[in-house]
């Protein structure tokens, strides 16, 4: 059963000033450490990091009725399985406080925006 959405919109052209403007630090602060090599092999790189934020964002908007407080970007990584789908993977101990919800994300992308959408679902 669907129990929660999340949804997020994001300007490319923004993320790609932050990247000139503060470089791997700005990166950093978003994407976790299984995300970086792929974002280092990427050409697109403005465009990937722009859709890995709003996926980010969309799942911190759906999780925000089971967490007492907002994860770091860093620690929400979105890892494509080996057919592209992108999966959420997060820490131990965040997972251990959803209590068995998973949660299925889609993101998307267009000339100048990033869009990603998270939906919660419980076991009935």
């Amino acid at each position: 059963m669907v129990t929660s959405v999340g949804i997020d919109i994001i300007e490319v052209a923004r993320i790609k000033k932050d990247v000139e403007r503060y470089g791997r630090r700005f990166v950093g602060r978003i994407l976790g450490p299984h995300e970086l090599p792929v974002f280092d092999r990427r050409y697109d790189k403005a465009v990937f990091l722009a859709g890995r934020f709003a996926a980010k964002e969309a799942v911190v908007k759906a999780l925000g009725g089971y967490l007492t407080e907002k994860p770091p970007l860093t620690a929400i990584q979105v890892i494509n399985d080996p057919t592209g789908r992108p999966e959420l993977k997060l820490p131990v101990d965040i997972e251990s406080k959803l209590g068995g919800v998973r949660c299925l994300i889609s993101i998307t992308h267009e000339k100048d925006y990033a869009v990603a959408i998270a939906v919660i679902e419980e076991e009935k």
